[in-house]
C-alpha cells in the first residue's frame, strides 16, 4: 500500500510540473527576431532607380523570393551580410556590389525650361509652319515666355502649365494681331519632346503639333544611380544561381573593414546585385554601427 501512495505522489508531482502557466507559455521570441539578424528588403532596380535606364534586366518577383539578412548582435559587433537568392535566371553568374547608403529616386515632374522649336499643320490654310519660343517654368507647373515664327514675322508671349505629362499653353499675340490667341494641349513624351493638337479664337483654325528641337527635362527627389563601393577592401564578388534559379552568398565584415571612424559610428550601406554589366536588385539601406 505504502508503494502505491508513493508512486501515486510521484505522477502527482510530475503532472504538476508540465502544467505551465498561460502566461509563460505565451512568450515567445518576437516576431522577426532571427537572432539578432535583420530582415532588409530588396527592390527591382525600376523600384528605386530612374528608368531608364534602370529597369531593362528586372526580373519581376525575383525581389519577394530572394532575402538578405544582416546579422549585427548588440549592434556594434561583426556584421554578417547573407544573401538567399531565388527567382533569378537559371545557370547565371551574378555580381554582388556590397554600396553605400542611397536615397530612392522618386520622379517629381517635368521641367520644360529653355528654348523649343515645334511646327504645327493647319486645316484653314493648308501646310506645316514653323514657330520657336524660349520659356521659363516656375512653381506648381507654371511656365511663362515669348516666342515668333520661323522665318521671323509675328511675335507672342507664352502662358502654360504642366501637368504630370500634361502640357497646356497659349500663345497670346502682339501687334498687329493682338487679340489671337491660339491653344495648344498635348503630352511630354519619355524623351522629352511634346506633340498635341492646337485651335484658335479667330478662324476656326486646328491641326496638330510637335516639338523639332528642345527636350524636357525630369524633376526628381533622391539618387539618381550607383552610390559607389561602402568600402574598398570589400570588392564586388560573384555567385552562380543553379538550374532554379537559386543562388546564395555570405560575407563577413569586421570593424577593421569599416571605414575608419570612432566607436559608435553608424554607418548606412546598401547591397547591389548586377547581371550582364546592369543592376537588377537593390537593397533598402541598412545601418551598421562600427563597435
Amino acid at each position: 500500500m505504502k508503494k502505491r501512495i508513493f508512486i501515486i505522489a510521484i505522477a502527482a508531482m510530475l503532472i504538476s510540473a508540465l502544467i505551465v502557466p498561460a502566461t509563460t507559455a505565451l512568450a515567445a521570441k518576437p516576431a522577426g527576431n532571427l537572432a539578432s539578424a535583420q530582415k532588409v528588403a530588396w527592390n527591382l532596380s525600376a523600384a528605386v532607380m530612374p528608368v531608364p535606364p534602370y529597369g531593362s534586366r528586372d526580373i519581376p518577383g525575383s525581389d519577394t523570393a530572394s532575402k538578405l539578412i544582416v546579422n549585427q548582435p548588440n549592434g556594434v559587433t561583426e556584421v554578417t551580410i547573407t544573401g538567399a537568392m531565388n527567382g533569378l535566371n537559371p545557370n547565371t553568374t551574378y555580381t554582388v556590389y556590397l554600396s553605400k547608403g542611397y536615397t530612392p529616386y522618386v520622379f517629381t515632374g517635368w521641367s520644360v525650361t529653355g528654348s523649343w522649336n515645334f511646327d504645327l499643320v493647319s486645316t484653314k490654310w493648308p501646310g506645316t509652319y514653323s514657330k520657336t519660343m524660349t520659356i521659363t517654368q516656375g512653381s506648381g507647373g507654371h511656365f511663362t515666355g515669348s516666342g515668333g515664327n520661323v522665318p521671323p514675322g509675328y511675335t507672342w508671349s507664352v502662358d502654360g502649365y504642366v501637368t504630370g505629362n500634361n502640357v497646356t499653353f497659349n500663345l497670346a499675340y502682339n501687334a498687329p494681331m493682338a487679340g489671337y490667341v491660339a491653344t495648344f494641349e498635348g503630352v511630354i513624351n519619355a524623351d522629352g519632346t511634346m506633340q498635341g493638337t492646337w485651335s484658335d479664337n479667330w478662324y476656326s483654325d486646328s491641326g496638330p503639333w510637335h516639338t523639332t528641337s528642345g527636350s524636357a527635362v525630369k524633376t526628381h527627389t533622391g539618387d539618381i544611380g550607383w552610390p559607389g563601393l561602402f568600402t574598398g577592401t570589400v570588392q564586388p564578388f560573384t555567385f552562380v544561381t543553379d538550374e532554379y534559379g537559386a543562388g546564395s552568398w555570405h560575407i563577413n565584415l569586421t570593424d577593421a573593414g569599416l571605414p575608419a571612424g570612432p566607436t559608435g559610428t553608424i554607418y548606412n550601406l546598401s547591397v547591389w546585385i548586377n547581371e550582364a554589366g546592369a543592376t537588377m536588385l537593390i537593397s533598402d539601406t541598412f545601418p551598421v554601427t562600427k563597435g
